[in-house]
């Protein structure tokens, strides 16, 4: 197996914990061997763990390297990706992709004009009790999809009660809640039941900004007719609830971490099946699919264009909540 070369642009926490996984636990198939961070402290500590360092994006994508890690800012990813693709170089990226559909599309033809293997790190998609839905769906144990709802909050805590999250203070570049947070629910329901054609949205915060968002619920429909509700906050308790119907069985998923509890039960059955499940991530979660990807020169279902469709429901319940109105979608 050929040793694959690696950079990371934004080595921040994302950034120091991912290339710790590579270096420490897949050192065989891959190494981080160079980092870009406009932080000098930033750089100097990748530096101190032998690695090239620079502050120059295009100084990183000039270097020997195979693949890139984004996990910048949010409002930088779109360039970025370009720039890496425009190299050779395969991309991971964190999400969101962009902040704006334009630079959205310029991301996904750069990576598939160059034909490089490219991941977007929705989490969700590589959580073990997820997975199990996943599964439950696809192979038809709950019939047609009628409906599903999905509430998470984070725990972080309202900028009322002092709490001061820099997605909600610094929306030009994080998004806004919904496309740095809610995207991962948006997505979650996008990769359960495909597109998503309709959305109707509010929000609340205790900011005086006026594109500030803490609490977001929206309501919407899906291209094969089910209906859905997502909602996510920030808020200082941490859990999630989803719940599905079909027209063979219905689940309830709630609970964080060890205590998360899936619940399952056929249409017609008066038991309920309770199915092992724990909302942790596999191990590597995206960044071993991405590298899976890359040494069997396979394209992976989690690419910018599957994460496209997750930004621009993002940003069309940013505009439902703005005027009040339903937005269609494509």
């Amino acid at each position: 197996m050929t040793l694959l070369r690696g950079g990371v642009v934004g080595f921040g926490n994302v950034g120091q914990n991912l290339t710790q996984h590579i270096n420490h636990n897949k050192s065989e198939q891959a190494q981080i061997v160079a980092a870009c961070d406009l932080s000098q402290a930033n750089i100097e500590r990748a530096q101190q763990n032998g690695m090239a360092a620079t502050d120059d994006m295009r100084e990183l994508t000039g270097m020997d390297l195979d693949f890139v890690l984004i996990t910048s800012t949010s409002y930088a990813h779109a360039e970025q990706v370009v720039l890496a693709a425009e190299a050779g170089m395969h991309v991971f990226c964190e999400k969101p992709i962009a902040l704006t559909l334009h630079d959205a599309n310029r991301a996904v033809a750069a990576v598939e004009s160059a034909g490089v293997v490219n991941v977007v790190n929705y989490s969700m998609r590589y959580i073990d009790a997820c997975l199990k839905i996943k599964r439950l769906i696809d192979s038809n144990q709950m019939g047609r999809i009628l409906s599903i709802s999905h509430y998470k909050t984070r725990a972080f805590g309202l900028y009322g009660a002092g709490a001061r999250h820099p997605a909600v203070i610094n929306a030009d570049t994080s998004g806004g809640w919904t496309v740095h947070h809610a995207c991962h629910d948006i997505d979650f329901l996008y990769w359960l039941n495909g597109p998503i054609k309709q959305v109707h949205a509010m929000v609340q915060t205790t900011t005086s900004g006026p594109d500030s968002e803490e609490v977001i619920l929206g309501n919407m429909v899906f291209d094969n007719g089910a209906i859905g509700h997502v909602g996510d906050s920030v808020c200082c308790i941490r859990n999630h609830y989803t719940l599905i119907v079909g027209t063979k069985a219905s689940l309830v998923m709630t609970g964080e971490h060890d205590e998360t509890v899936l619940q399952f039960h056929r249409e017609g059955h008066r038991e309920v099946e309770i199915i092992p499940a724990r909302d942790t991530k596999r191990p590597g979660g995206g960044i071993d699919h991405f590298l899976e990807c890359i040494h069997e020169n396979k394209p992976s279902p989690n690419a910018l264009r599957s994460a496209y469709h997750s930004l621009e429901v993002a940003l069309a319940m940013q505009e439902s909540a703005r005027t009040g109105q339903v937005v269609q979608i494509g």
